[in-house]
């Protein structure tokens, strides 16, 4: 019977200590994800948009406005909230760059790129020291997708562009 009680007294702290950190990891996500969210709305408000696809990765935020062509960067790291509502028609280039660790040659991260009137702005769809390594796949999708749809309403913003100046 003391054995028993021995035992359980030896293993619980581990289910204990195990509980106690989801439980805090959970609301500090929530707390991120209500930053996130309200940073979203006011640049919603602000720009009178209407968002057409949004993602979202643990801390961060990219949509898209069609009807606008506006593209839609959010943040939100050590209680700041970053946020930035580009016009697409102003983009000169973008690209994708993946950081790789010179020693290992593991991609350390991956960032879009974009330039805006040679002013650079970055979004990071990984980041090692910050995302789980099995997260890396699902990323490079992601930020090959929204290369792709970034592009595609580029290339609508200047045929529609061309058929304003041959009207």
């Amino acid at each position: 019977m003391y054995t028993f009680l021995i035992v359980l007294m030896l293993l619980l702290p581990i289910p204990l200590y195990f509980g106690f950190k989801a439980l805090f990891e959970n609301k500090h996500n929530r707390r991120n994800a209500l930053a996130l969210k309200v940073a979203l709305d006011r640049v919603i408000r602000r720009n009178k948009l209407s968002i057409s696809e949004i993602d979202t990765f643990r801390n961060r935020i990219i949509a898209l406005d069609r009807k606008n062509n506006k593209l839609i960067l959010a943040e939100h790291r050590n209680s700041v909230t970053w946020e930035k509502c580009l016009f697409l028609g102003e983009l000169g280039s973008f690209t994708i760059i993946k950081e790789m660790d010179q020693l290992t040659g593991c991609i350390q991260k991956i960032v879009i790129e974009f330039n805006f009137n040679n002013d650079l702005v970055h979004f990071t769809f990984y980041d090692s020291s910050n995302d789980h390594i099995r997260e890396l796949p699902t990323r490079v999708r992601k930020a090959t997708y929204w290369k792709n749809k970034i592009q595609h309403q580029l290339n609508n913003v200047k045929a529609s562009h061309r058929l304003e100046y041959v009207l």
